[in-house]
């Protein structure tokens, strides 16, 4: 769920948003590299100012962890709250995208850094969150690092060997990489699709899933 989160939410965002990625933090340097090399935009400003609040945002996302979150000795519920928050982030950009289809209005720079700002704070959450619990398994936000450790994983099997990540949050199961992939691939398809039909509101489809994966922190921990 929180792989076809990500990439419904990066394919959002850069389909909606002047061509940002929220979860994908790094990649908006990449694009803001080329706009630099082949010719600046006023639109590119948004994948300038979406740095800092990224940083600004795993900042505080700690810090509410740590004073608030991480109060009891239960690291089920310290989940179940950082996705709850995630959810009410991410459903704070799907209503702002509402409120500017239902009106009509222009995406200007601040009304564009407006409505991404929430979305980007759920997705700095999104990141910390394996940073912070590792438990919950391997990245959910970028896939690069998954998709080499089944290659790698492949490539060994059929030379006969066996495969072991070092990485301590890969998963022991053989199964769980290519779902990964192919949900995070999947919700980049739907993502995209949905935000050139329905507009930013379709922000709110990811939020309801976030709240949705809540209940299942208990097992993840148990496990």
């Amino acid at each position: 769920m929180l792989a076809f989160v990500a990439g419904w939410v990066d394919a959002s965002s850069f389909v909606g948003l002047d061509h940002v990625m929220a979860a994908h933090i790094t990649g908006n340097l990449v694009i803001l590299a080329g706009a630099i090399a082949t010719g600046f935009h006023d639109t590119d400003l948004l994948k300038i100012a979406i740095l800092p609040i990224f940083f600004v945002a795993v900042m505080l996302m700690t810090v509410v962890h740590d004073r608030f979150i991480a109060l009891h000795d239960d690291p089920a519920r310290h989940i179940r709250g950082l996705l709850v928050i995630e959810s009410g982030l991410i459903a704070g950009t799907g209503i702002l995208g509402v409120l500017t289809t239902v009106n009509g209005w222009v995406l200007d720079f601040w009304l564009a850094l407006l409505v991404l700002t929430p979305v980007t704070f759920g997705m700095a959450l999104q990141n910390a969150l394996h940073r912070l619990y590792p438990i919950v398994g391997p990245a959910t936000t970028v896939m690069t690092g998954n998709i080499t450790q089944f290659f790698i994983d492949r490539t060994r099997h059929l030379a006969g060997r066996s495969s072991r990540s070092l990485i301590n949050d890969m998963p022991k199961s053989n199964t769980l990489l290519p779902i990964l992939i192919l949900a995070f691939g999947t919700g980049c398809v739907l993502g995209a699709l949905a935000t050139v039909n329905l507009g930013n509101g379709s922000f709110l489809v990811p939020a309801m899933l976030v709240v949705a994966s809540a209940p299942f922190a208990r097992e993840i921990v148990g496990k």
